[in-house]
């Protein structure tokens, strides 16, 4: 078995003297985690338990890094499900054999699933002593829901810790940090920023959530928090409101595109940059880039090569899932439409299923929405491509929130857009709807298109 590197070892054990200090603020310490994660650590060891994969049903920061450590130190691998609704976790624990779930609420679990009982307060220290290879996987990230058809992402503890070491060091956060999430941490983005980076960087993090504007300010007013992990849905709901946030350093964006001038409006609210972060949940973060320190196009992270094929964006990093195919130099290439910027930068065009043919002619989407904002009465949108009715190309459709009617949009449309970009349905919307992740819901977007259709008829 190989040994743990010292640098993942040292981060994820905390020394004798952090024991006691809040690792959740206002909550558990360093020390609870390790309790924790030995009360895991002793219940997956019982007879006919071990080897058996853990579910993990909870979005409590502290048991999910309870759940990490106890994985690395040869307890059971975790699998992590896109939400904590009953059939999601049945899904995640039947594509994975999990016959357990760890879990702080009451959840309606499928038959022959248990929820595993903790003790951690009787339990001791965890043993320091972490045994599992760093280069195979311990955690599946089962991705079910917003975009499609579910899928199980694996990642290895180098993946994962070497990750957040990597964020670690990048951004400087250190044990003077206190960090707020409106993401939840059951998703690639949430689970690193929220859960993985305030541990190794011995910070404080709080356990809330927060969702709407008010509710985000007060949350980082009362922690007196330096660092914001937000999604582009939260910059723009907060674009409408005046607030401050006196005490934030830092801001961080992902799950989709922030608008440059969302960007903007926070930076000049509360002084701090947004450093938005490029990556899936399968290749890990990829680049960054700050708007308001005048960047455009995007910055690899140190340890990620890149280059392009065909016209997409292809990478190698120590943080991609060991399951991608890539070619003899180690590049997966990813479903993006990407540019040499040059001085080692790239800039992204959309998504590569994002180009679509309408009558004969290659149209992009991503174009035709941006266009579309940037019409001053229209809050958000999202235009989305579905089969055309021949079934050979694509037809066009718009979710839109905005105060005027269909009819008005489509006269505005016909003198902005070509023909070919027209959309053939107009769907007004209070809001763009969105998965927990802050990433745009798919399946939600087709349900309110087909409502339409339905009252139509």
């Amino acid at each position: 078995m190989n040994e743990v590197p010292l640098d993942i070892s040292a981060a994820v054990l905390p020394s004798r003297e952090m024991l006691g200090r809040e690792y959740i603020l206002g909550g558990a310490s360093y020390g609870d985690i390790l309790r924790l994660a030995a009360s895991i650590v002793s219940w997956s060891s019982h007879k006919g338990r071990h080897g058996h994969p853990l579910c993990l049903g909870t979005s409590s920061k502290a048991l999910l890094m309870a759940a990490v450590i106890a994985s690395l130190d040869n307890g059971p691998g975790l699998v992590v499900p896109a939400s904590l609704s009953g059939p999601v976790i049945a899904e995640a624990c039947a594509a994975t054999r999990a016959s357990a779930v760890l879990t702080d609420r009451s959840i309606a679990l499928p038959k022959g699933i248990h929820p595993v009982p903790l003790h951690g307060e009787k339990a001791a220290v965890l043993p320091w002593r972490l045994q599992r290879e760093t280069d195979k996987p311990f955690l599946w990230l089962y991705t079910g829901g917003s975009t499609g058809a579910p899928r199980l992402w694996p990642k290895t503890p180098n993946n994962l810790i070497g990750e957040a070491l990597n964020l670690r060091d990048v951004f400087a956060i250190g044990e003077n940090d206190v960090l707020v999430s409106t993401v939840p941490p059951l998703h690639i983005y949430g689970l690193l920023f929220s859960v993985l980076l305030p541990f190794v960087a011995h910070a404080r993090v709080s356990d809330d959530t927060p969702y709407f504007p008010r509710e985000i300010v007060r949350a980082v007013d009362r922690a007196r928090a330096t660092v914001l992990i937000g999604s582009p849905m939260h910059y723009r709901s907060l674009s409408a409101s005046s607030f401050r946030m006196k005490h934030l350093r830092r801001a961080f964006s992902s799950g989709g595109f922030l608008e440059e001038a969302d960007s903007l409006h926070f930076t000049c609210a509360t002084g701090a940059g947004v450093s938005e972060i490029y990556g899936s949940t399968e290749t890990g973060g990829v680049a960054i880039r700050c708007r308001a320190e005048g960047q455009s196009a995007w910055q690899p992270f140190s340890c990620v090569r890149w280059m392009m094929n065909r016209g997409r964006l292809a990478v190698s990093s120590p943080f991609l899932s060991p399951n991608l195919r890539t070619n003899k130099e180690g590049f997966f290439t990813t479903g993006d439409v990407a540019s040499d910027f040059g001085d080692g930068t790239f800039l992204l065009h959309g998504r590569a299923d994002g180009i679509v043919k309408i009558g004969g002619k290659r149209v992009n989407i991503a174009a035709i929405e941006q266009k579309i904002k940037s019409l001053s009465y229209i809050t958000d949108a999202w235009v989305l491509s579905l089969p055309s009715r021949s079934g050979r190309e694509h037809d066009l459709a718009v979710l839109i929130v905005t105060k005027r009617t269909p009819a008005y949009l489509r006269k505005v449309f016909a003198r902005i857009l070509e023909p070919t970009h027209l959309p053939r349905r107009i769907v007004r919307v209070p809001s763009i709807p969105t998965a927990p992740s802050g990433k745009r819901d798919h399946r939600g977007a087709l349900l309110l298109l087909s409502r339409q259709e339905d009252r139509s008829r």
